[in-house]
C-alpha cells in the first residue's frame, strides 16, 4: 500500500498480531497483553516490514519485567503521544529516559540535561563537523549537539533534507553496552536520524576505529574503573588501566587539528600523583590547548554519586598550545545539591558561559574571585596540578584586637574576679558546714 501512496504497514501477515491495535485492544487481559508484548519484543528482529534499523535494535531485545500494570501504564503513555512529530516524539522519550534516570533505572549512566546542554554552548558545534561521544550512553550529548546545530543553521538557513542528512551523518557514538547503544540508536531515529551511527564498541580495549578523528569530542566518560581494571590496548599515550584516565585520553589522541573537546572528569584526574596521571595533565598542557577546568559541586550527580567533577575544554590547536588556563569555581548549578535536586532560582550557568565567551574580559580577575586565569609556568612548577584550590585565593575577614596591654589587664581582671569569688563560696562553706 506504500507503494501506492497508501500508509505503510509494518504489521502484516504472521506480524499483523503484534500491532498497536491489537496491543491496545480493550478486550485482551492485563496477563495476554504481557505475553503479547513480550512475543512482539522476541519477534520483532525477524519483521521484514521494520526498517533494518529497529530490526537490529530488537535483536536480542527481551521484557525485564511481569507486572501488568506496569506495562499498562507505559503503553497507556506511549499511546498519548504515538500521534505527535517526530520532535513531540523524540521529546518524550528523553523525558522517558530522564524519569528511568530519577528513578534509579539508567541514573549511572545519564549527565544532568542542564550541564549537557551548557558542555555542548562551551563547545559550540557547527555543522560541518563530525562529533563523537566515545561513551555515549542515551545518547543525550549527541543529541544536545544536533539540537544546538538545529537553531544555528537548520530553522534560520531553512537547510533542505539534503542539507540536514549530511549532517546527520557526521554524529557518533559508542558505548559497550548493547542496551546502551538501542537506545541511543532509537534516541536519534526520533530525533530524524534514519541511520544513527551508534556502534557497540569498546573504546579502551579494540584497536577498531583507532584513526578515526574528530572536530568534536563530548564526553562523560565512566568515573569507576571495573574490578581488577581494564586492559586497555598499546596505543594509548599513558600506561594505565583506569578507564578515567584512558578516556581523557582517548579524547585528546582522537581530535583533528583545530578539533575540541568538553569533557566531565572526577576531580582525582585533576590531583591524582601517579605517574600517568600526571603524563595526562602534562599531555594536554603541554600539546593541547587547555582552555578551561570548571569545577563542578559533588552534588551535580546526586542521587546517583556525590563524587566531585570538573570539566576540562581543550583544543587540538594547529599553532597554539597553552599559555594560560581559565578557571571556574561553580557553585549552584541551578538545583539543590542534596538527594531531591529541587529547581532553584539561580545558577551559575549563564555566567559561566558568558564569561567564557568573553575570556579577554577576564584578565584581570583577581584570584579570589569566582573565575581566574593561571599562567602555564606556574602549573608547570605545581606538577601540572588543575585543582581550582590550588590557585585560589581566599580572602579572610581581618578581625581587629585590641591592645595587648588591655587584653592583659582584662585577663589580670578576670583572675581577680575569680580569686575573690573562689574566696566567697569558701567562706559560705565554712559558715553553713564548720567541720568540712
Amino acid at each position: 500500500s506504500a507503494a501506492l501512496g497508501g500508509k505503510r504497514t509494518y504489521f502484516s501477515g504472521e506480524y499483523e498480531k503484534y500491532s498497536w491495535h491489537n496491543l491496545m485492544s480493550p478486550t485482551i487481559t492485563g496477563a495476554d497483553r504481557v505475553i503479547l508484548y513480550r512475543n512482539a519484543l522476541e519477534n520483532m528482529s525477524r519483521n521484514p516490514n521494520i526498517p533494518p534499523l529497529f530490526r537490529e535494535i530488537f535483536n536480542g531485545a527481551t521484557l525485564g519485567f511481569t507486572d501488568s500494570n506496569t506495562l499498562n501504564l507505559f503503553l497507556r503513555e506511549i499511546d498519548k503521544i504515538k500521534q505527535s512529530s517526530g520532535d513531540s516524539i523524540g521529546d518524550a522519550y528523553e523525558y522517558l529516559l530522564s524519569t528511568m534516570g530519577s528513578q534509579g533505572k539508567l541514573g549511572q549512566f545519564r549527565t544532568p540535561r542542564h550541564i549537557i546542554d551548557m558542555m555542548v554552548e562551551l563547545i559550540d558545534p557547527d555543522k560541518s563537523d563530525k562529533i563523537l561521544d566515545p561513551a555515549c550512553g542515551t545518547a543525550g550529548f549527541l543529541i544536545s549537539a544536533y539540537s544546538w546545530i538545529k537553531k544555528k543553521h537548520i530553522e534560520k538557513e531553512r537547510l533542505d533534507s539534503e542539507d540536514i542528512e549530511k549532517i546527520h551523518r557526521n554524529f557518533y557514538g559508542f558505548d559497550i553496552e548493547p542496551n546502551m547503544t538501542r537506545i541511543a540508536r532509537v534516541n536519534l531515529f526520533l530525533h530524524g536520524f534514519k541511520s544513527p551511527h551508534i556502534i557497540e564498541h569498546d573504546t579502551l580495549s579494540s584497536e577498531d576505529h583507532w584513526d578515526d578523528r574528530y572536530d568534536v569530542i563530548i564526553a562523560n566518560p565512566p568515573f569507576t574503573t571495573p574490578k581488577g581494571g581494564v586492559t586497555p590496548h598499546k596505543k594509548f599515550g599513558i600506561t594505565s588501566n583506569r578507564t578515567e584516565l584512558l578516556f581523557v585520553d582517548y579524547i585528546a589522541s582522537h581530535l583533528k587539528p583545530n578539533g575540541r573537546a568538553a569533557v566531565i572528569v572526577p576531580d582525582g584526574v585533576l590531583f591524582g600523583s601517579s605517574s600517568a596521571h600526571k603524563s595526562l595533565r602534562k599531555e594536554i598542557v603541554e600539546n593541547k590547548k587547555l582552555q578551561a577546568v570548571i569545577s563542578m559541586p559533588s552534588g551535580v550527580f546526586k542521587p546517583y554519586a556525590g563524587v566531585s567533577t570538573a570539566i576540562l575544554v581543550f583544543t587540538n590547536s594547529s599553532n597554539e598550545r597553552t599559555d594560560k588556563v581559565w578557571f571556574y569555581d561553580m557553585k549552584i548549578d541551578g538545583y539543590s545539591l542534596d538527594d531531591k535536586r529541587s529547581k532553584l532560582k539561580t545558577s551559575d550557568i549563564p555566567d559561566i558561559l558568558a564569561r567564557f565567551k568573553n575570556l579577554d574580559g577576564e584578565k584581570d580577575r583577581k584570584r579570589n574571585e569566582q573565575s581566574f586565569f593561571v599562567d602555564k609556568e606556574e602549573i608547570i612548577k605545581k606538577g601540572y596540578d588543575l585543582t581550582i584550590n590550588k590557585y585560589k585565593e581566599v580572602e579572610y575577614p581581618i578581625v581587629k584586637y585590641p591592645p595587648t596591654s588591655e587584653i592583659i589587664a582584662e585577663i589580670k581582671k578576670l583572675d581577680r574576679e575569680a580569686s575573690e569569688n573562689l574566696a566567697e563560696l569558701e567562706k559560705l562553706l565554712n559558715e553553713t558546714n564548720p567541720d568540712l
